[in-house]
Parts: structure tokens; sequence; C-alpha cells
């Protein structure tokens, strides 16, 4: 909040479900008591630039705090080629819509879009704008639309940017390659997992006083790998079994919990594995095992991998596809769930 209370721009990166999007959005709205214009807009919603004009300037319009009409009439004239408007269904729901003039470039009506926030920004009324999944901007013809956000918001006089997303090595690759548009273009921040004692003490505060000690506690943090969602993921499944059975929470019933978890989602999980090769596989099953030893000739003789090499190439075809995650120079499952099912099945 500081930092972009001091006018800069923020990358904030992590794996899945560490938190992020809680943790913007709760930023943002303290932001916003303090009278801060906010906006935010994930980018996993947006497939294309059309969808990004109409989405982007849909989330402004609504932020700007006037009734939508006052609020159109005084952007139309900032849009070329492009007329917002406004319906109503017979309930009065508001359905918010955005149509092409023929005629105009299409780029200049994206940087006007794009120039929104800095034009009804002001010193006395300044804007934060939030991208989340930002590393996706890549699929809408990345490098084009990469360079035209950049050359806009580095002239935003009055408006902060937080750009967050879970594929740490695609943002991180965004703003520290030099040939990169975005490069140097924000302050890089990182967030860790939880506190491992705070996470225990937060799992015990949710069960009824004697029903779980800290060591089981704790034993539901490690089967998350302190990762946030997963820890309530398997808190939920227990208490959801504890109000039938009242009984205290063992080491024995985590595991049948996470059991029961990964039985559910079974179909998702062999859908996932299914699409890897013979020896992505055995990298995963060496991994669910052996994490910490990966590249060891232990593993390799014990799961029949190849050279370093190879090993060193699947993995980073599982970062791609977001199975595996690599922090701090490890190799992590973003999912410790399907971990546990690759332990099991593979």
């Amino acid at each position: 909040m500081q930092t972009l209370e001091g006018g800069n721009n923020i990358v904030l990166y992590a794996p899945r479900r560490y938190g992020k999007t809680s943790l913007v959005n709760k930023a943002l709205n303290e932001l916003k008591a303090k009278g801060y214009k906010t906006v935010y807009l994930d980018f996993m919603s947006i497939y294309s630039k059309e969808t990004f004009i109409t989405n982007y300037t849909k989330a402004i319009v609504e932020e700007e705090g006037f009734s939508i009409e006052q609020t159109l009439k005084k952007i139309a004239g900032w849009l070329r080629g492009l007329v917002p408007s406004v319906s109503f269904d017979s309930s009065g729901n508001p359905s918010f819509s955005v149509s092409r003039i023929e005629g105009f470039e299409k780029e200049d009506s994206l940087k006007d879009v794009i120039d929104l926030p800095d034009k009804l920004a002001s010193k006395e009324q300044e804007w934060i704008v939030a991208f989340d999944e930002f590393q996706e901007i890549t699929t809408l013809n990345g490098e084009s639309f990469e360079k035209l956000l950049r050359v806009c918001i580095q002239h935003h006089q009055n408006v902060s940017y937080i750009f967050l997303g879970s594929r740490t090595h695609l943002l991180k690759d965004m703003f520290n390659n030099k040939n990169r548009a975005f490069y140097n273009a924000a302050m890089l921040m990182n967030i860790d997992v939880i506190d491992k004692e705070e996470s225990i003490a937060y799992v015990q505060s949710k069960f009824q006083q004697n029903i779980i000690d800290r060591e089981t506690a704790g034993y539901i943090v490690d089967k998350a790998f302190l990762i946030p969602y997963y820890i309530q993921f398997i808190s939920a499944e227990l208490w959801q079994d504890n109000i039938i059975t009242s009984k205290k929470i063992t080491k024995e019933t985590v595991d049948k919990a996470v059991d029961r978890i990964i039985s559910l989602k079974s179909d998702y999980y062999w859908e996932l594995t299914g699409r890897q090769t013979t020896y992505r596989k055995k990298v995963l099953k060496a991994l669910s095992e052996m994490p910490d030893e990966i590249f060891s000739k232990e593993t390799t003789k014990r799961f029949n991998l190849g050279a370093v090499s190879s090993t060193q190439k699947a993995l980073e075809v599982l970062i791609e596809q977001g199975i595996v995650d690599k922090i701090n120079k490890k190799y992590i499952f973003t999912d410790p769930l399907y971990s546990e099912f690759v332990k099991q099945y593979l």
C-alpha cells in the first residue's frame, strides 16, 4: 500500500493459491477507504483486445462513482471509434457494451481505453489499477499489446499499477528481460506462504476447542505444503466430517480427508496425467517422492531417469503447464493433492 500510495508500480508474484488476489483486493478496499479510485481486472477473462476494451471500460465506468449514464457522457469524447452504451433489463439490471465505428484504427481505440484512468484521475483523486494474471497478456498478440500498454501507462501521472500473476517465470521475464516492453517498469515483490506457526494457530482457531491439537494442525499444514488455499481445503473437509462425528481430529482422519478429496478429483488428475509423456510421468513420480533430490544419482537410478538435462527439460514443460513451479531453486507441485495422487497411483 505504501508503494502504491507513493505513485509507484508493483509486480506481485507467487504460485497459484498463495492468496495474491485476496491480498490485493484487501489492499484495494483499504485504499478505496482512503479515497483512492481502484480498478481490478483479471486477464484470465480477457481473450481478445475487444474483450479487454469492453471489460476494462466497464470496470472503469463502474468505479467512477457517478451514474453510468453520466460517466458514459463524460468519457464518450475520449474514445475514438468506440460507442459505450448501457441498457437495462425488465428488472432494472444494467448491461454494458461497447460498439466500434468503422473507419477508425483499432489501436487508437485501444490506446484511448488504456488512457481512461489517467484522464479521470487528478492529484486530488488518484487511481490504482490491478491487473491479475497479467502474464496472460502474451496470448493477446502479446508483443504489440505489451508495447502499447507500456507506452501508454509510462505517461500516466496520477495512476499506479499493480501487476500480479501466478506463472512466476513468465511474469519475472516480462519485467526483468531487457528485450521486453515492461523491463524495469515496476518494483518486483514476491509473497511466500504464510508463516507455519501462524497457519497452525489459524487452523486450530477454526475448530471447536480440544478438537484438534497443535501437532495435527501442523500435519494438515505440511500436507498442504503450507499453501493457504489447500490448508483451508483440507480443513474444510475435516470440519464437514466433524459435524457428524464430533470426534477428535487425528493424523489418520487427516489422511482419510485427503484421500476423499483426491477421490473426488481423480477424474481431473487422471486426465492431467494422461497428457504427459512416459518420461514426464516418471519425473512426476520422482518429484512426488524425492522432491529435494530430484537430480541425485539415487533418484535417477530408482526411477530410471535419463540424463539430468532430460529431467530439466521435462520439468520446464511441467512448469509451462502450471503443474510444477520452481521456488528458491527447488521444484514443487503447485497442487499438493496432485502430488499425493501421483505418489499413490503412478
